[in-house]
């Protein structure tokens, strides 16, 4: 019986809530209508920026991996992602992705900044600015490539000089870094085909096929990722 009884206080409770509602004027009316949708689309617009930065931060690698993978679809480029390779005995070395152009190979890293970055190529550490204004000094992902490079050419034998660093970031992030190297950058996802397209198109000769197929064999034989 008592489940009886709730059931119907339940139906008397609204019925004295629409009759309430039908003695309210058109603008209170008006105003129970859209004050909860008020504050609801505030809440979402409040909520939306850090839920939104927190998803592209947390997934920013997958998003990174589509626009390079697009790009060798594209191009019809040999890619290798997440490449392990040996530094010494004990110590493994990462590459993001491995991009086997017709005239050079590209050596990617992923970098997530929330702010900005400012400095010089050959310097040690970058300026950071974070979105909040505060500065400190962070490593300088150009003198991180260069380095890797320099380690992936001798644990190959691939020339080096065939090795193109870039230090892929998230759009958002600004960059004012001097920089007259041609062979190291740092840039913006959304601007990453452009820069490829504009190596690409240097009037170097293209890599022998043969070479290139070997390149590959060599640097996917020495990938230690299963082996982790």
């Amino acid at each position: 019986m008592s489940l009886i009884y709730k059931v119907i206080f339940v139906i008397i409770f609204n019925m004295q809530n629409i009759k309430a509602l039908t003695t309210l004027t058109t603008i209170q009316l008006a105003f129970v209508i859209i004050v909860p949708i008020v504050v609801v689309l505030f809440l979402a617009i409040v909520l939306y920026f850090p839920i939104s930065a927190a998803y592209k931060r947390r997934h920013f690698q997958t998003r990174f991996y589509k626009r390079v993978y697009k790009v060798a679809l594209e191009s019809d480029f040999y890619l290798i992602n997440q490449f392990y390779f040996k530094i010494d005995s004990n110590k493994l070395a990462k590459v993001d992705h491995i991009l086997f152009g017709e005239k050079y190979i590209y050596v990617i890293l992923s970098k997530y900044y929330e702010g900005d970055l400012i400095g010089k190529s050959s310097d040690k550490s970058l300026i950071f600015i974070s979105h909040k204004g505060k500065r400190c000094y962070t490593d300088n992902p150009i003198i991180s490539s260069k380095q890797l490079a320099s380690k992936l050419s001798s644990s190959t034998g691939l020339d080096a000089s065939m090795l193109i660093g870039i230090t892929l970031i998230n759009d958002d992030c600004k960059v004012e870094v001097q920089s007259e190297s041609k062979q190291f950058y740092i840039i913006q996802r959304r601007k990453f085909p452009a820069l490829i397209k504009a190596i690409e198109s240097r009037p170097v000769e293209k890599i022998n096929e043969q070479q290139l197929a070997k390149a590959v064999q060599s640097i996917a034989k020495e990938n230690k990722r299963k082996k982790q």
